[in-house]
């Protein structure tokens, strides 16, 4: 899959959206950070052992110490290079420091969208997207606002249907 982004359209070569088409982006957006929160907690926590407690003299400090940052810096990488994009043709997914390509889904494959909230991420404002198809399901974490984007999916996916059966009454 090959992309290049402008001001208000995006370029899609793949072939999930039928070869070269040229398509408006609806919206972009990535996951919060805060969703890593307990992530945060019990390394900070493991931070603090490691200095106090155990000392970084000794290997169970250093491991500590070493993988609770680890931790933290792949959180806040896997934060910052997931993106995703709604299209007027469907979604498209880059997910993790170590993709380098989107992953498109239609909305004709969309079965259904639902949210997932814990009682910490409906205090944080956040959420879990799940969208199902016939093969699998995606869970987009971390969403901010994870109800006004099931809207808006579920908006572009009628307004997908009524272009099409739109395009076949023509044809």
């Amino acid at each position: 899959a090959h992309l290049e982004m402008t001001n208000t359209k995006i370029l899609i070569m793949d072939t999930v959206f039928n070869n070269s088409t040229e398509t408006k982006t609806v919206r972009s957006f990535k996951p919060s950070i805060q969703h890593h929160w307990f992530m945060y907690i019990i390394s900070s926590f493991s931070i603090l052992l490691a200095f106090t407690k155990f000392g970084v003299n000794t290997v169970t400090g250093i491991c500590m110490l070493s993988i609770s940052s680890f931790l933290i810096v792949y959180c806040i990488l896997s934060v910052y290079t997931t993106k995703y994009v709604i299209t007027h043709q469907g979604i498209l997914v880059r997910k993790g420091p170590f993709s380098r390509k989107f992953k498109g889904l239609t909305y004709g494959d969309i079965n259904n969208i639902s949210v997932r909230q814990g009682r910490m991420q409906k205090r944080l404002k956040i959420g879990n997207l799940v969208i199902s198809t016939n093969q699998y399901s995606r869970i987009f974490k971390g969403i901010k606002n994870p109800h006004k984007i099931k809207e808006l999916i579920n908006k572009e996916k009628s307004s997908a249907y009524e272009r099409r059966t739109l395009l076949r009454k023509i044809l």
